[in-house]
């Protein structure tokens, strides 16, 4: 059982009750020397203030009695000025000075403020010379020159009756004075009274508290011994009275039953070595020994038990030493750890697989790394993987962090050095390469991953990994080069497709041309179809030659859309008449609305909203042999600036079954393609209009089935363009005088095409001159007046767009440097026309080209051309 507490309660009562007679005993002292002052200022203040008093009045009845021997001579009652009226004035100015000297003594007492004695001093000064002048009033002859009897006595009347003002408030000021004195004597007197009545009250009540908290005291003892032996028995740990001299057991408390399995009686009066695990305390931690603050030594140590049933505890003793009733004696408190220690031995081993995980890892390493303030590293720990990585033992690079660093590119250093310092600021992990020199000296690559964290001495620490990863670079290496090799082939690719178009592109205009010419002939109706069917042919080739090279850039990712104004109206009135022939052919309805919503301009891709609109209209037509072909063009939304325009393509033909719609938009695919089958083609239309139409951010969508025709439909999104104000006559310099032909320069080095074009503008009424190549060109248009040039790209000795530049220069001066240049050529690959146009030409047609198409863009260079800025 724990010891007493011996009358705690008592004492802090007793002490309680001393400590008020104390300070009764204490009031009582202060209470006597307070009524000793307060008496001997009463004394002090009877001493001076009748005294003075008396005196003030003397004065006044002697300055009284100086007056009316003066007034009995003047009235004639004495025969002479008599002499006892200066005895009486110097009497009472011997009194005045009794009372200043008198005052002088007041001014220096205890309750008397120093600006109170000066108004009195000055007053009784004041007096006192008053005193002299009417003595001096007295004594003055009534026969005085220029007095006069009657002022003369109004004079000593108004200074005696000054005199007795000045003597009546003196007067006052002494008696109020004393009259206050005896007020504050008495207010003292009754403050003490309540005084030493309050202390008596107080007295009383507190020596009953104190008898009060004495019984308090008693109980509480009681108490506190009652709850202290309720925790000795209640607490869950065992706690052990042992004595130090015997080492038998004097008391325990029951939780010995629950944690050991025996009863306290079996307990106490054993030896605790009764209880401990024999041949095992080799194993354990030697005690520990700690000094309290209040001079107390506390041991901690470890043992291990065995219980009643036979179990072995490990058990973690804390033991405090103190005498009780003379004996040394040792409360020990016995906490059962067996849990906790197979945590640690759990934890431990966990421990130890990680780091065996760690130092195992392949072409890796796993390090903890401290930054001082100072920019100082070490490792707190590392894995045996820097032995493999940098040939550094892992003790040396815990002892020396440098070791490792140093092996380290300086240039790749620096770099995880700024790494690090960015990490930091934001407390994020960092991720970098760096190159260091391996165990063999080889060079090697490195990623490094760590994440950061603050210390509270202000460093931060680094938990990291470091991974070999040459080979991945390696790789990398090899993948670098083959996309190098896979762009080289691409663009051998491209070369091959724009050499493949020019070539195809070049006899086509020719033999389209010719054609052309030939449809313009007088001709019979049969040899107007051969030619009919032999244009149709020939233009179907170019669209197959357009899919192919389209569908080419479109896998490459090298398609990039244009923005160019789009006449909504104009492109489907195109569309239709392109499809007009064949439809009539068929006796086809072909029939176009576009809704009064629909901005008439917007700016988007015109030419690849045409491409789309020609195969979905062309399939339509080609896939429908009676009925209707519709082209529905609405506003589906509005958005700010940007609109979305459904365009809906409806025909009456054979259908397509549900569980063909989405491979008809997959390349190389078609419905039929057996050798039997009824329509042509490549597949590649819907292919190109599903790609170019996201191109255009837009979606497509297919509703049909087998004879009941088909409905496709699809968006783009574009915006509305700002309507185009015609020119007016002050705007512009007139072109080509009507009167007579445009004069063209055909530049064209291929002979056929040259002839082609010269008769095909001539066949529309323009004065045509063909050359060969660009240095003909400048020669011909530096000796005569052109309107137009044509221009072709790829020729000898000197190419269209460098003939072009020379002429943007005016490197010479007989040639017009702003004259309209236009591209006529076969390469037509994507961005051939922009670099055309960028290298000063003003308009672009593709071979081969149409003759309507051709007539349209040279009267359009040869119209009025904008007057240039002042």
């Amino acid at each position: 059982m724990p010891p007493r507490r011996e009358g705690w309660g008592l004492g802090v009562s007793r002490g309680w009750i001393d400590l008020h007679l104390y300070a009764m005993a204490t009031a009582a002292v202060l209470t006597g020397a307070l009524l000793w002052w307060t008496n001997a200022s009463w004394r002090e203040n009877l001493a001076v203030y009748p005294p003075l008093r008396g005196e003030l009045r003397q004065c006044r009845s002697d300055i009284i009695k100086a007056y009316l021997a003066v007034e009995r001579y003047r009235t004639g009652s004495a025969p002479a000025m008599p002499a006892e009226a200066d005895a009486y004035m110097e009497q009472a100015l011997a009194a005045v000075g009794a009372v200043i000297a008198g005052q002088g003594q007041f001014a220096a007492g205890r309750f008397t403020s120093g600006e109170e004695a000066q108004s009195v001093a000055a007053n009784l000064e004041t007096y006192r010379q008053a005193i002299v002048r009417f003595g001096e009033l007295l004594r003055q002859p009534p026969s005085g020159a220029g007095d006069s009897p009657e002022l003369l006595d109004v004079e000593r009347h108004a200074a005696f009756a000054g005199l007795e003002k000045l003597g009546d408030s003196l007067d006052n000021t002494f008696e109020k004075r004393l009259a206050a004195a005896t007020n504050r004597q008495d207010r003292l007197s009754q403050l003490l009274f309540y005084v030493w009545l309050t202390f008596l009250a107080v007295l009383a009540v507190t020596l009953s508290l104190a008898g009060a908290r004495r019984r308090r005291a008693e109980a509480a003892l009681l108490e506190s011994e009652g709850r202290y032996r309720l925790l000795f028995e209640q607490f869950v740990d065992v706690i052990m009275l042992v004595d130090e001299d015997t080492q038998r057991i004097l008391d325990c408390n029951p939780a010995v039953a629950l944690e050991w399995g025996y009863a306290r009686e079996e307990v106490v009066g054993q030896k605790l070595s009764t209880f401990r695990l024999e041949n095992v305390e080799a194993g354990l931690p030697a005690p520990a020994w700690f000094d309290r603050a209040d001079g107390r030594r506390v041991a901690n140590r470890e043992m291990r038990l065995v219980t009643r049933h036979g179990a072995i505890r490990d058990v973690s003793v804390k033991s405090a030493f103190f005498n009780l009733d003379g004996r040394r004696v040792r409360l020990e408190l016995h906490r059962d750890v067996t849990e906790r220690k197979k945590g640690e031995t759990a934890l431990a081993e966990r421990e130890a697989m990680l780091r065996g995980l760690g130092d195992n890892l392949p072409e890796g390493v796993i390090y903890k790394i401290e930054v001082q303030p100072d920019g100082s590293r070490r490792f707190l720990y590392v894995s045996r993987g820097v032995e493999r990585l940098f040939g550094v033992a892992a003790d040396e690079a815990l002892r020396d962090a440098g070791s490792v660093f140093v092996r380290f590119e300086p240039e790749d250093l620096q770099g995880l050095r700024r790494a690090e310092a960015e990490a930091l600021a934001d407390l994020v992990v960092f991720n970098v390469q760096a190159r260091f020199r391996g165990a063999d000296g080889a060079a090697r690559w490195g990623q490094l991953r760590a994440a950061p964290r603050r210390t509270p001495e202000g460093g931060v620490v680094f938990d990291g990994i470091l991974v070999d990863v040459t080979e991945h670079k390696r790789v990398e290496e090899r993948l670098r080069q083959a996309m190098t090799e896979a762009k080289a082939a691409s663009t051998a690719k491209s070369e091959f497709l724009a050499n493949i178009s020019h070539e195809v592109r070049t006899p086509l205009n020719g033999v389209l041309g010719m054609l052309q010419l030939l449809e313009t002939s007088l001709l019979s109706k049969e040899d107007a179809d051969h030619v009919h069917t032999a244009l149709a042919c020939g233009r179907g080739l170019v669209r197959v030659l357009a899919d192919i090279l389209d569908f080419s850039l479109l896998e490459a990712e090298r398609l990039v859309p244009r923005r160019d104004d789009c006449d909504i109206h104009g492109l489907v009135a195109e569309v239709l008449e392109v499809f007009s022939l064949e439809s009539d052919r068929k006796g086809l309805a072909l029939v176009s609305d576009v809704a009064l919503d629909v901005p008439p301009q917007v700016t988007t891709d015109t030419a690849r909203l045409r491409q789309i609109l020609f195969n979905v209209v062309g399939n339509a037509v080609k896939f429908t042999e009676a009925g209707t072909v519709r082209l529905d063009v609405n506003l589906a939304s509005r958005h700010e600036r940007d609109v979305h325009l459904l365009f809906t393509v409806t025909d009456t033909g054979i259908g397509i079954p549900p569980d063909k719609i989405e491979a008809i938009f997959e390349p190389f695919t078609q419905l039929d393609g057996s050798l039997t089958r009824k329509y042509g083609g490549t597949g590649l239309g819907l292919g190109i209009v599903k790609r170019l139409v996201g191109l255009l951010d837009g979606f497509v969508t297919v509703e049909s089935g087998p004879g009941r025709g088909t409905q496709l439909c699809f968006s783009i999104r574009c915006q509305p363009a700002r309507q185009r104000t015609p020119a007016t006559g002050d705007e512009t310099l007139g072109g080509p005088d009507a009167t007579h032909a445009v004069r063209v320069l055909v530049v064209e080095d291929e002979a056929v095409n040259r002839m082609a074009t010269v008769s095909m503008l001539r066949k529309m009424g323009f004065a045509a001159q063909a050359v060969e190549d660009g240095d003909e060109a400048l020669d011909a248009l530096d000796g005569a007046a052109f309107d137009v040039v044509l221009m072709d790209i790829q020729m000898p000795r000197l190419s269209g767009d460098e003939a072009t530049r020379r002429i943007r220069r005016g490197e010479r001066p007989g040639i017009d440097p702003g004259i309209p240049i236009i591209a006529l050529t076969a390469h037509a690959m994507d961005g051939d026309r922009e670099r055309y146009l960028a290298c000063g030409m003003d308009d672009y047609l593709s071979k081969p080209v149409d003759i309507a198409a051709l007539g349209r863009a040279v009267a359009r260079a040869a119209g009025p051309r904008p007057r240039p800025d002042a």
